[in-house]
């Protein structure tokens, strides 16, 4: 595991390879990638850099091209305004950088910079409905848009939620969560994978989709919503998609957002069913993620017992609970 400094070792090695003159590297954090902001002498052309962290789902140079392949053809074929990838000199979308002289090597990708904010607050009405749009044009350009052969990427299945809920119990071996709250989750699980494998996949309902358009991955210009850091993109329900990003929408503005998206792409008849078969599916994949970082396994701990009252219990009960 490299220090800061060492990825920005990586960083500037990696830019040599492309026509961008770098005036000033600045550190952005590091999630599932590295991230670095590229100034350069025009206030106007700033770029993103990325080094990417292999991962159990993601880790070949091939499964990263894939995800700028879909970029570059939402460049091309929509309005809509996406970190949209830059090639090096040699025409690769992916950089591969040899690290401390070892056989270890990083690999880096580079994007346009997204102008915008990330907003800090519960988002307007007009806000939100403009987030529906955004989310309804992402999936109406991936009913149209034909993969090219060897892209691949994730797949949201019933697989990747049995994986989320393996990596989740390792809170009840550390004790951190009882195995009689473990239960109801397990039990959902259960539920939802029965939902999955039982809903037929059509192009209407199943795509390629962004899969974390939370608060952080969407930035605001003026009233505008504008997508970003598409590293979890893959295949699955267009309703999946839209679970991840109820996680972060009040219940009023969640009604919105289906109204909003329904006048672009119409919403199949038992929706409300699988958006909350989904939404408790985004839970149990969040919860999952953090679990993976000590510093957050006792703050996630601490919700536990309020998420199991207001979201498990009531799922397996029949309960409906999005809107409420």
């Amino acid at each position: 595991m490299l220090s800061e400094e060492g990825y920005a070792k990586v960083a500037r090695e990696a830019l040599r390879q492309y026509p961008i003159i770098c005036e000033k590297l600045v550190y952005l954090g590091k999630s599932d990638n590295v991230t670095f902001r590229v100034q350069t002498n025009d206030d106007n052309q700033k770029f993103l850099i990325k080094i990417h962290i292999a991962t159990s789902s993601i880790k070949s140079k091939g499964d990263i091209a894939s995800e700028l392949i879909w970029l570059e053809a939402l460049v091309r074929d929509t309005n809509l305004v996406v970190p949209a990838p830059v090639r090096n000199l040699q025409g690769d979308l992916v950089t591969e950088i040899s690290t401390d002289h070892s056989k270890n090597k990083s690999m880096v990708t580079i994007h346009q910079w997204v102008n915008g904010r990330v907003l800090k607050r519960e988002r307007t009405s007009n806000e939100t409905e403009n987030l529906a749009l955004l989310m309804a044009a992402l999936h109406r350009h991936s009913m149209q848009w034909i993969a090219p052969e060897g892209f691949n990427r994730p797949i949201y299945n019933s697989d990747h939620l049995y994986s989320s809920l393996k990596q989740l119990r390792q809170l009840v071996n550390l004790e951190l969560i009882s195995s009689e709250a473990f239960v109801h989750v397990e039990e959902s699980a259960h539920k939802i994978a029965n939902v999955i494998q039982n809903h037929k996949r059509l192009p209407s309902n199943w795509g390629i989709i962004h899969s974390d358009l939370h608060e952080s991955n969407y930035v605001f210009y003026e009233d505008t919503p504008r997508p970003i850091d598409f590293s979890n993109c893959g295949h699955g329900f267009y309703l999946f998609d839209m679970a991840e990003t109820f996680m972060h929408l009040s219940s009023e503005n969640r009604k919105v957002f289906i109204s909003s998206y329904s006048k672009v792409n119409q919403l199949q008849e038992n929706y409300f069913e699988l958006l909350e078969a989904f939404f408790i599916w985004s839970i149990i994949r969040t919860f999952a993620f953090h679990s993976l970082n000590p510093n957050e396994q006792q703050s996630l701990a601490e919700n536990f017992p309020s998420v199991i009252q207001n979201y498990f219990r009531k799922y397996l009960k029949g309960e409906n609970f999005l809107f409420s």
